[in-house]
């Protein structure tokens, strides 16, 4: 019986043996080191979510604080708050954009990963309730976040640079 199968030239050469085997392995290590890497990048992905919602937070109550302070002021008076901002969240750059109330939604703090696409959080500046003209964009190589709030007879004015 075992000479049969020796000498069986019907059978797989050894060469395509191999051949299968390295694609097996290929397969395996692929679908592996795949998985890995998915659940990496979820893992970034939550950083980075959570990330954004806390530096929106520190940023949107800076801003209430400021906003409440040159409410219950007399005169005019101008506010200056510096923050140091992180150069990545989660791995990866981000805006920053003050959004201006309108009718249909409140004034905002806006984080955005990269660019316009993307994920992005925003925080609602909901203590502001007067009209005040909001400005500002910022980028995350800039390391440093300052805001600015000046009231006078004529108005508010919020921005960021």
């Amino acid at each position: 019986m075992a000479i049969a199968f020796i000498s069986d030239e019907n059978a797989v050469s050894i060469e395509i043996g191999y051949i299968l085997n390295l694609i097996i392995l290929i397969i395996v290590t692929t679908s592996i080191t795949g998985t890995f890497y998915l659940y990496t990048d979820a893992s970034s992905e939550k950083a980075m979510r959570i990330s954004f919602t806390d530096l929106g937070s520190q940023i949107a109550r800076d801003i209430t604080n400021m906003y409440l302070i040159s409410e219950n002021s007399q005169g005019n008076i101008s506010l200056n708050v510096t923050r140091n901002i992180p150069l990545t969240l989660g791995g990866k750059g981000y805006r920053i954009e003050l959004k201006n109330a309108t009718q249909y939604r409140m004034a905002s703090v806006e984080i955005s990963e990269g660019g316009f696409a993307g994920y992005r959080i925003s925080t609602k500046l909901n203590s502001i309730n007067n009209p005040v003209n909001t400005s500002g964009v910022l980028y995350s190589g800039s390391g440093e976040l300052n805001i600015m709030l000046i009231k006078n007879s004529s108005g508010k004015w919020l921005w960021i640079k």
